[in-house]
């Protein structure tokens, strides 16, 4: 009898144990993001669904501003960002880092601006925000501005606010007069009776926004865990793609939105933006290089290979 008693007890004690065994099982990886948007749903889709974990991953998703993500993982203090614009920008500069794999194939961005400023004309002597220095948001800003007319360097005052959420609280206190904002800010605005100045699209549309950015020496050494974590991020794109309801509950709780048919204004809006498989052509590749070496003063070639790297999206997806 005693011998039964101890065998239970045993067996208890396993089982109990088999929950933490199984965590440490689990590799931490950190990923940075320059705010929380639509364009990181799939990645909050993939940690809520257990598709992370699935890959042997527990995935900490930390706020890092825009460019300072790239500079967070060149240091070391993440393992990965979805700052997408940010990364091109620093391997057209020769700085060892990939794009592994975008969300979004064209920019999500508009240009949204005081209700009293029709026109780009409008913003001169004025302040336009952006999240951070190099980063998509400022490329695609000063694109827009030169492109109508405005030199952003003279003609107007460009200031760093930082997430989403801290440009649409500036523009709305008068901190600034215009900003590029993606949904559902952009749309809230409008619901107050902000401008729409531009999108962005009309200016660049091949500029990826969200995605995989991570160092070459990451690849090089880690090429296991890159591709499980492509692979969870996949899974999780493809959830939110085929899931429309639960990812728009989801949606909801992420970026505070309680209206309804605004968050699922937002959810159908995003659906035409999606990259296919989270990867594209080389003409799109070469058309976000030319957008991105033209933004820095870049006059030399740089190849496709020396910027992207959707090997592991392809290993994944096979």
């Amino acid at each position: 009898m005693r011998q039964q008693l101890f065998a239970v007890l045993i067996l208890s004690l396993f089982l109990l144990e088999q929950p933490s065994t199984v965590s440490a099982q689990l590799k931490k990886i950190r990923l940075s993001m320059p705010t929380v948007a639509i364009t990181e749903i799939p990645f909050k889709i993939a940690q809520a669904k257990g598709f992370y974990r699935e890959e042997g991953l527990d995935v900490e998703m930390i706020v890092i501003r825009g460019a300072l993500g790239v500079t967070a993982l060149l240091g070391g203090s993440v393992d990965y960002t979805t700052a997408s614009g940010s990364i091109i920008a620093a391997a057209a500069r020769g700085i060892g880092v990939k794009l592994l794999l975008i969300i979004d194939s064209k920019p999500a961005f508009d240009l949204v601006s005081e209700s009293q400023i029709r026109s780009f004309e409008g913003l001169k002597g004025k302040a336009v925000g952006i999240s951070s220095r190099g980063g998509s948001v400022d490329l695609l800003t000063r694109l827009a501005l030169e492109r109508n007319g405005l030199n952003p360097d003279k003609d107007v005052t460009v200031l760093v606010i930082g997430t989403q959420q801290e440009m649409m609280i500036a523009l709305k206190t008068g901190r600034i007069s215009a900003a590029l904002l993606s949904p559902p800010r952009n749309l809230m605005l409008y619901r107050d009776g902000f401008h729409k100045l531009a999108y962005s699209g009309q200016y660049m549309a091949t500029a990826p926004t969200g995605g995989i950015g991570a160092t070459d020496e990451k690849l090089r050494k880690d090429p296991a865990e890159v591709l499980a974590f492509v692979r969870g991020t996949l899974k999780g794109l493809k959830y939110y793609r085929q899931n429309r309801n639960e990812a728009i509950l989801l949606m909801s709780k992420e970026l505070g939105i309680s209206d309804s048919s605004l968050v699922t204004q937002v959810y159908d809006w995003h659906g035409d933006q999606l990259a296919e498989n989270g990867a594209a052509n080389q003409a799109w590749m070469r058309g976000a290089i030319d957008f991105t070496k033209k933004s820095l003063g870049i006059s030399k070639d740089i190849p496709p290979e020396q910027v992207f790297d959707f090997g592991f999206v392809e290993k994944a997806l096979r």
